[in-house]
């Protein structure tokens, strides 16, 4: 199931075709025939969307609200941000829209990705019945890269076309009541490194600010942190205006979602900055940075810390996103995701 015809973003804003065109009765496309979507597709047109109020309300039509991560305005923030246009394939049976592929072009990696990149997570391919994913995939532009795609509703013919991505970590906090209950699902050596740096950096009397609401005047405090926690390995991104400017825009857009920024001092040092985010009992890790190299320990405080907020919060789950950066793993458990690459 491969279109080897690179499709480049279109230079007007709507673009539109039937289906049939794209897959002419021949012996390539014979499984067509052979899943029953022949008299499927000649009924199905396609259309390319780019203006940003029509994708709104493509997205909203199709989009669950379930996580964080699909909200519209969770992910224009990353659209104002970095300021790649949209493509948003859509398949109209009739008038009718029944399925969705919220895509940008990113400039800088010259592929398609997900509406808001590879950064957000909890991806679905939008459709109104799955049959429609096929031909989703069958017209896919490229080259491609759609990471953090959630499988669980995926039958295996649709599994078979994607590949294992990077687990998210999270951790079940539904009906715990203390920290004490959260530990017991952890084990002992990781129990003991959260109490042992709970009680080492409490001993210094550290000033703790949990702060809610648009803090985005305290970004550039976050990233002169970031520098010093990842300069030795050239990883800040935080050194990006588009990412700097992204995060404001997140700050800006709570409302349905709620922010909360958490800063620790020692002596009057800014030694560790947080950005939580809490949505339908959900409280997300978003992003942050700490001073590692003077402050060693310091990143399992602030984890002690935002379990407690978890639980004030009366969240469900704990997401702190995928990627394991050698620690998650002690504190959260894996959950699969999925990813689709094409070339």
């Amino acid at each position: 199931m491969e279109n080897n015809e690179i499709i480049e973003p279109p230079s007007n804003p709507l673009v539109e075709s039937s289906l049939i065109s794209l897959f002419p009765r021949t012996a390539k496309n014979g499984w067509f025939c052979e899943n029953g979507f022949s008299k499927l597709v000649s009924q199905l047109k396609l259309k390319i969307h780019s203006d940003l109020d029509q994708c709104a309300l493509l997205w909203n039509q199709f989009s669950s609200d379930d996580s964080l991560f699909n909200l519209w305005e969770f992910r224009l923030a990353w659209q104002q941000g970095f300021g790649y246009q949209p493509y948003f394939y859509t398949l109209y049976l009739g008038h009718k829209p029944v399925g969705l592929l919220p895509l940008w072009f990113n400039r800088e990696e010259k592929r398609y990705e997900w509406f808001g990149g590879t950064w957000p997570e909890d991806n679905h391919f939008f459709v109104t019945d799955e049959r429609f994913i096929p031909l989703l995939i069958r017209i896919l532009p490229r080259p491609i890269f759609l990471n953090a795609i959630i499988g669980e509703n995926l039958s295996q013919n649709i599994l078979k076309e994607l590949k294992n991505d990077s687990p998210k970590y999270v951790l079940e906090t539904k009906g715990k009541k203390n920290i004490e209950e959260i530990f017991s699902t952890l084990e002992k050596k990781h129990r003991h490194h959260l109490r042992y740096y709970y009680k080492r950096f409490s001993d210094l009397n550290p000033r703790i600010e949990i702060i809610s609401g648009d803090q985005s005047r305290l970004l550039p405090q976050l990233k002169e942190l970031s520098i010093i926690d990842f300069e030795r390995k050239d990883q800040s991104e935080y050194r990006k205006k588009e990412r700097m400017l992204t995060f404001e825009r997140i700050y800006k857009h709570a409302g349905r979602y709620q922010i909360l920024t958490f800063l620790v001092y020692i002596q009057n040092y800014l030694v560790v900055y947080d950005i939580a985010a809490y949505y339908k009992n959900i409280f997300y890790l978003l992003t942050g940075a700490s001073d590692l190299q003077r402050f060693p320990g310091i990143s399992v405080f602030i984890t002690y810390l935002e379990f407690e907020r978890a639980l004030m919060m009366n969240a469900n789950l704990i997401d702190c996103m995928q990627e394991d950066y050698q620690w998650k793993h002690k504190y959260f458990f894996p959950r699969p995701m999925w990813k689709f690459e094409r070339k």
